[in-house]
């Protein structure tokens, strides 16, 4: 059953702060875990478990995952790509702040990206 409530689509201004980012390790892909709150129009919603993986081809922040009784991987929050990519900025930005990450640096030769990829745990 789905209960409706009328919206007024105007413009919100989101606010995210990363409230904790916790390096893990033995873990795979895996390189921290994060706590994150979103305020919009003056409501607060943590998100707690985001994570920060990486493998050969980069970085990448994910909402939290649990399994299903049937054994699939279901995510457990869904958020707009307006809110999910500026989050997984902060948290990015959170992790090499935390010294947990660090930045990778490119540099481009004769239109080719070439550089030291720094993705991976200090």
């Amino acid at each position: 059953m789905a209960t409706y409530f009328p919206m007024d689509f105007t413009t919100v201004t989101a606010t995210i702060t990363v409230l904790d980012i916790t390096p893990v390790s033995n873990a795979g892909r895996l390189l921290a875990l994060a706590d994150v709150a979103i305020l919009l129009d003056g409501v607060e919603i943590v998100v707690h478990g985001v994570q920060v993986r990486a493998d050969a081809d980069g970085t990448e922040v994910a909402l939290p995952r649990y399994r299903a009784p049937n054994g699939e991987w279901r995510a457990a929050i869904t958020l707009p790509e307006e809110v999910r990519g500026p989050m997984g900025d902060a948290v990015l930005a959170a992790g090499i702040e935390a010294g947990v990450l660090r930045e990778r640096i490119w540099e481009t030769v004769d239109d080719c990206a070439v550089g030291a990829r720094s993705n991976s745990r200090r």
